[in-house]
């Protein structure tokens, strides 16, 4: 398959929607149960998500091992759909970035998104570079950089979809609309951009022309994501509100102190539905008994929309 064959109009059609992140969970021994990575992601796509991102920042993508990352896209890929695409994080340095785009296509994902470059020392020129080296190694599939930096903007983003055909959208994760909207403006047409900050900033992005965004609670609740997701579909912000200010509590848990209980919350909301341990890597930590309340009071608005689970995993 060449970049000409890839039909990227028809990949980013598939990714505007929810795209999911899933966790990795862990045995008591702190090793990844793969058997819970495939039934947690046979989860959710029986429950109608449709675009995953297994090695996402959710996934704890910088906490694995290289094997484990390797094992982890393979279970999800196992248990996709006839309808799921699978969109592989890579990253880490130029080597290994290619080395694991290149396994991800082998191992039938649809594109990958390119973690934000972890140097301390980045420039847009820089980060233009990186991902365009990335992409060439893989034409045949789609590519999301990750963006986190106000520094880049829609021009550099311009010149990488053009030395990079197959660059088919961005995660956008710089956390102002306004910033959005004036990089979305200045980019080249056709690109897909989707929110990366999840529920909490869809909303207003969508407004100014995002088509999709990443989540963690789906992992917990994907009746609400995707409630989110055909609210804004249909312009209909006053459902948009409503949903929001129902998660606004958990995803303000996810947002403090800089995110740093991000995945915490997540695993614990899932551990006390009875799906997988609250076990996270450090440098991450399970929460305290305090905030672990404070979870389970931001999940009784929206509980009832959780999907009835089996608690014998969760020990």
């Amino acid at each position: 398959m060449t970049t000409t064959s890839l039909n990227a109009g028809r990949l980013v059609e598939r990714l505007s929607t929810v795209i999911g992140i899933p966790v990795v969970p862990y045995d008591e021994d702190g090793a990844v149960d793969q058997d819970l990575t495939v039934a947690l992601t046979a989860r959710l796509v029986s429950n109608g998500v449709t675009a995953l991102t297994p090695n996402g920042n959710t996934g704890e993508f910088y906490a694995l091992s290289p094997d484990e990352r390797r094992h982890v896209l393979t279970s999800v890929v196992s248990a996709r759909g006839s309808a799921t695409t699978i969109v592989a994080g890579v990253g880490f340095d130029l080597g290994t970035a290619i080395t694991d785009a290149r396994f991800a296509r082998d191992s039938g994902a649809d594109a990958i998104m390119i973690h934000q470059p972890v140097l301390p020392y980045l420039t847009p020129d820089g980060w233009v570079e990186y991902n365009a080296r990335i992409a060439a190694a893989v034409p045949d599939i789609g590519v999301l950089p990750y963006l986190t930096r106000r520094a880049v903007t829609g021009a550099h983003i311009t010149r990488l979809a053009e030395r990079a055909p197959n660059v088919v959208g961005l995660k956008y994760s710089v956390p102002d609309p306004v910033v959005f909207a004036t990089t979305r403006a200045e980019a080249a047409d056709g690109l897909l951009w989707i929110t990366g900050l999840a529920e909490s900033y869809a909303p207003a992005y969508w407004q100014a022309g995002a088509r999709a965004f990443t989540s963690g609670l789906v992992n917990v609740a994907p009746a609400v994501s995707l409630e989110l997701l055909e609210a804004l579909r249909r312009g209909d912000y006053g459902a948009a509100t409503r949903v929001w200010r129902q998660i606004r509590h958990f995803e303000e848990l996810r947002a403090r102190d800089a995110s740093a209980n991000n995945v915490s919350v997540v695993k614990e909301a899932m551990h006390q539905l009875g799906l997988c341990r609250r076990d996270v890597r450090p440098p991450s930590h399970p929460l305290s008994d305090a905030l672990a309340r404070e979870v389970a009071e931001s999940m009784a608005q929206w509980r009832s929309a959780v999907p009835e689970v089996a608690g014998e995993r969760a020990a």
